[in-house]
This record gives structure tokens, sequence and C-alpha cells, in this order.
């Protein structure tokens, strides 16, 4: 009887226990958070957010860039003041430059906004 009666009052105490858990994160500054590999939106590529600048962009996903024949393949990428990701590729002198509006910052998933059209990133 005693046990069924500690079972009956550590029931819901446990499982109210269980649901009081911090699942949230807080997502760090994005210039920490943005380094890492990052699937675009739903497309089976990734890019990856190197800590040193550099953007591993093998598929063209977020910025790509072809001048008088010459592939624009060295890409980097920075942040700029105002929430702003500007992403550049260039191969030697030539480079175009692209800047994505940061709209949301989120542990696993940042949202960027370019001419009023959402890229999603979801970290893998």
């Amino acid at each position: 009887m005693k046990l069924r009666f500690v079972l009956i009052v550590m029931l819901p105490l446990l499982v109210l226990f269980a649901s009081c858990q911090k699942d949230d994160c807080e997502a760090p500054p994005v210039g920490e958070n943005i380094v890492g590999t990052w699937q675009v939106d739903s497309q089976s590529g990734t890019v990856v957010f190197q800590a040193d600048g550099t953007l591993l962009d093998p598929n063209d996903l977020l910025i790509d860039g072809e001048v008088n024949g010459m592939v624009l393949d060295e890409k980097t990428w920075m942040l700029v003041p105002g929430d702003y990701l500007l992403l550049r590729a260039e191969n030697g002198s030539t480079s175009l430059e692209s800047e994505f509006y940061i709209a949301r910052n989120d542990c696993n998933r940042i949202s960027l906004e370019v001419f009023f059209v959402a890229v999603d990133l979801k970290r893998k």
C-alpha cells in the first residue's frame, strides 16, 4: 500500500521535472554561430562557413559568378554592421559581392534575405 502511494506521488513529480528542462538554446552572436556546415533551404548541397572567413560553396548555392570565361571560385564571407552578411566571389582582381540581411539567428537555423527572397540555412 505504501509503495503504491509513493508511486502515485512520485510519478507526477517526475513528469513535471522532466518537462521543465530547457530545450531552447540561446544562439551565440551570428559571427560565432555561422561557423560550420549548413544546408541551404531544402537543397541537397551544403555550404561551410570557416572561422577564417573562407566560404566553401562548391555547388554555388549562395554565390557564384563568371566574368569573360573566368570562374570566380575563391569565396569569402564577412559580417557588415547593421546585421548583414557579405559574400564575395573572386578570381585574381575580378570579384563580385552579394549582401544578405540576417533576418534571424537561431542556434541551428539562420534566415537570410536578399531582394525580398528568403534563404534559410539549417545546421548540418
